[in-house]
């Protein structure tokens, strides 16, 4: 099939579904890092009956498909990604409090979680002030901060598989590793449960400003490497002097080493060639061999 026909096929099945199609969509608009060609079609889906059909489709067509947050922590390829992105919305956005338990969607936003904890009583959630993404890309990264994270606070998450079935996946069954992902590669976030304790906290907005006064404000993807047992990553390419060293529009930021920044117009092989250079200059001068908290899309079968 090509796209013209997915696009067709696509538009048939959702009708009635709360959700469109777009073809050709520019997913630089998509991401923080403001960098991405285009996507063959774009999804939003509203709700779960449509999702369904979607991952249904794409699976029953052997279509590469990418789920797409608020883009805050990937950096896509300048020829786009040839396949579907589903990008969610509606019924995914909603955040309800029940006693000392949040539900929220997967597109609900972890910074708005913060906040609404906070009005309701509730600690612990605290740590996701200012965390630009979503709980749907936050589970794939275990987001967290000040040596905390989201699989830290998750009691269940609803989940869905390659051919559409529903279940949950219980605390037990849900991995607590810094950076990596907290439910199995397969399946797609729909929502999920944080359990949290009545009592104060530092303010959210204190938490909030503080992370974006130490923060570039520049486009970015946040930080570029994951954190090195026992030091920062920052800390580890400040020291190797690299803050400022450019590629193109792509630039190690001078505010905060662990941030490659786009000047203007930075693209995919920009970003891509500054990062091995960090971390070929890392390891050499510190035999500290850096990873990539970043995700590169679309991810080859290589990478998954």
């Amino acid at each position: 099939m090509r796209p013209g026909e997915w696009c067709y096929r696509l538009k048939e099945i959702l009708k009635g579904s709360d959700s469109f199609v777009v073809p050709d969509e520019p997913l630089a608009q998509h991401t923080s890092f403001r960098i991405g060609g285009k996507a063959a079609l774009m999804v939003v889906v509203n709700k779960e009956l449509g999702l369904r059909k979607v991952r249904q489709f794409c699976t029953e067509n052997r279509l590469l498909v990418e789920i797409l947050g608020k883009g805050t922590n990937v950096l896509i390829s300048d020829q786009g990604i040839p396949g579907v992105v589903v990008k969610l919305g509606g019924e995914f956005g909603l955040i309800d409090v029940q006693g000392d338990k949040i539900m929220a969607g997967a597109a609900a936003s972890l910074d708005d979680i913060s906040e609404i904890a906070e009005a309701n009583g509730l600690a612990g959630a605290e740590f996701l002030a200012g965390i630009p993404g979503t709980v749907g890309g936050g589970l794939v990264t275990n987001a967290g901060a000040y040596g905390k994270s989201l699989s830290a606070i998750t009691l269940e998450v609803t989940v869905m598989d390659a051919i559409g079935n529903i279940r949950v996946l219980r605390k037990e069954e849900l991995k607590n590793q810094y950076r990596q992902p907290v439910i199995p590669g397969e399946f797609w976030a729909l929502r999920l449960v944080l359990i949290l304790s009545k009592g104060e906290t530092k303010p959210v907005k204190a938490i909030r400003e503080e992370r974006r006064s130490k923060h570039p404000p520049e486009p970015s993807a946040g930080s570029f490497f994951k954190n090195p047992p026992g030091i920062p990553a920052g800390r580890l390419i400040e020291e190797c002097g690299l803050k400022g060293l450019r590629v193109g529009d792509a630039c190690i930021s001078e505010l905060h080493a662990n941030f490659i920044v786009n000047k203007g117009s930075a693209r995919f092989g920009d970003v891509y060639e500054l990062a091995q250079i960090v971390k070929a200059e890392v390891e050499e001068r510190t035999g500290i061999e850096l990873e990539e908290e970043v995700r590169f899309l679309p991810v080859g079968p290589e990478r998954r």
